[in-house]
């Protein structure tokens, strides 16, 4: 199932970078809980459907429709998987260019995630989970 849950990571991130938030969603549990590295100041929840579409709108808000996660690497960590990316974009307000490696760690039950954690330090989502760098596989994009 593992190996499934990469291949859906895959489709998820892609949805995400079309903008698309209700194929996006497509993938997420009912009760997801998503934390945000890139919304509000400071980290922010989000839960259920509704706080996935609040999320995307609060990403809207912030990077209009340019911000992108640009996937390095993936990685399967049983029911987990975490993608290592380059967050890409541009800020709404500001003008500036952001490109900013980053990290998603995905918890999967059932074909759909339940739990989003983004991180803008890479190395926490493995720490996170108590990985240790001798048992890291990458997986091409």
């Amino acid at each position: 199932m593992s190996e499934e849950n990469v291949e859906l990571h895959r489709q998820a991130n892609d949805a995400f970078n079309t903008r698309d938030i209700e194929a996006y969603i497509a993938f997420c549990d009912p009760e997801i809980e998503l934390h945000s590295a890139v919304t509000g100041p400071g980290p922010a929840i989000y839960h259920r459907h509704e706080g996935v579409r609040k999320w995307h709108a609060d990403i809207t808000e912030a990077f209009g429709g340019d911000l992108r996660a640009e996937p390095e690497a993936y990685f399967d960590v049983g029911d987990h998987t975490i993608s290592f990316h380059t967050l890409q974009g541009r800020g709404l307000q500001s003008g500036a260019d952001v490109a900013t490696p980053a990290a998603h760690l995905c918890r999967w039950r059932g074909g759909r995630i339940v739990y989003f954690q983004g991180y803008l330090q890479r190395e926490d989502a493995f720490r996170d989970l108590g990985v240790s760098p001798d048992a890291r596989r990458p997986i091409a994009p």
